[in-house]
């Protein structure tokens, strides 16, 4: 599960997640290493909780990094 590092924050693309329902790209968040939320790669909460700054922050982080992240995805839920 590659996972990178900002500062307190970590965001995670998490392998194979039983894509078979073809699930809009989204990533993992962490905030001081306890899993808070999901998000889309267009900076949007998919599910879960972040305060005020922690989402501007993180939304900017995923925004700024969402080819990555989408290249990520692609890689990681193309086998079933």
């Amino acid at each position: 599960m590659p996972k990178n590092y900002y500062d307190r924050y970590a965001v995670e693309i998490r392998t194979n997640e039983h894509n078979h329902k073809r699930q809009q790209a989204h990533v993992h968040i962490y905030v001081r290493g306890e899993s808070v939320a999901s998000m889309f790669l267009d900076g949007t909460l998919r599910d879960g909780g972040l305060s005020s700054r922690d989402l501007k922050n993180v939304s900017k982080i995923v925004i700024e990094n969402s080819e990555y992240y989408q290249e990520l995805w692609d890689k990681y839920q193309s086998s079933e």
